[in-house]
């Protein structure tokens, strides 16, 4: 029922092309992901990619952006734009009995045609797949709608299928208030060096974003300069090195804050502050709420 991506030249650490295998069966591709973890590295494809995640939290990169991701989420991904669904670290632990479980739904524009997507019809499903390149999460209000309607494609077949993933996508396009995540959109795959580079900082950074991390070992590892990487890192997220990081260390900040009653002083150590005046700066410049209004306004709406 489930297709599954294929790879291509993988090395550990180095970003890949998937390709979504492709038949004569179906003009959308769907796929189930169910494990103790995601997959791990950055990626991209020509595909358009609808994705719900229905088991697991972590961080998400798309485009530019960092964003905590959890269960009832649901993002849109602009075709060849990098992204990696990264789980949290306790789902790597051994006996841990995490489970990371999302469904996703593919659309290749030339598998339908570049004339149908301008018909009139389907213009406004046309401006949400450009908005995609900059990576789309839609509002939490919509994630029960939403759900339903991806998971019911699955129990689907053939025309049926058809036609109710074209009334998805058309049900998306009209959903208010979408939030675009990276800063710059995404049209063109990056060069193979740059993602290895750029997938290497990031898996270093989110896994030891609660520890000391210097400019200067960061830059080590990327094998550049301090400055010239400044400038690489500010040209390939739309950040500087410290605001990339601080916006790691918040969104987990946040995370523990919407799912504990933990002190903010703890929260904020085991984030990487070792002050709780700058972690609290850091947070209202970021959120544009105190951790104390964050918790009042989400705890318990988060599902774990």
């Amino acid at each position: 029922m489930f297709t599954q991506l294929k790879r291509v030249n993988l090395d550990n650490m180095k970003a890949v092309r998937f390709i979504i295998p492709k038949t004569s069966e179906a003009t959308f591709r769907l796929q189930e992901d169910h494990s103790a973890y995601f997959y791990d590295s950055i990626h991209y494809h020509p595909e358009y990619q609808l994705t719900l995640v229905l088991k697991g939290e972590g961080t998400c990169f798309i485009g530019n952006s960092v964003e905590r991701y959890k269960p009832g989420d649901v993002f849109l991904i602009g075709k060849n734009v990098p992204h990696v669904f990264r789980s949290d670290q306790e789902y790597y632990n051994e006996g841990a009995k995490l489970e990371s479980h999302c469904v996703s739904i593919f659309l290749n524009d030339e598998t339908l045609g570049k004339q149908f997507l301008d018909l009139p019809e389907l213009v406004s499903i046309h401006r949400l797949l450009e908005s995609s390149q900059y990576g789309i999460y839609f509002p939490q209000k919509e994630n029960e709608k939403i759900s339903n309607q991806i998971l019911h494609a699955f129990e689907i077949k053939d025309f049926e299928r058809f036609l109710h993933i074209i009334n998805l996508f058309h049900y998306l396009s009209c959903i208010e208030n979408i939030q675009l995540l990276s800063t710059t959109p995404f049209f063109q795959p990056s060069k193979e060096t740059d993602h290895e580079r750029i997938n290497v900082i990031f898996q270093h950074l989110s896994l030891n974003f609660a520890n000391e991390i210097t400019l200067e070992e960061v830059a080590q590892m990327a094998n550049m300069t301090t400055n010239s990487f400044c400038r690489y890192f500010k040209k390939r997220t739309g950040k500087s090195f410290s605001h990339f990081l601080n916006n790691l260390r918040i969104e987990y900040a946040c995370h523990m804050i919407a799912n504990s009653n933990e002190a903010f002083g703890s929260i904020a150590m085991d984030c990487g502050y070792n002050s709780l005046s700058y972690f609290n700066r850091q947070f209202k410049n970021i959120k544009k709420l105190t951790p104390n209004q964050y918790r009042i306004k989400y705890a318990g709406n988060i599902t774990n």
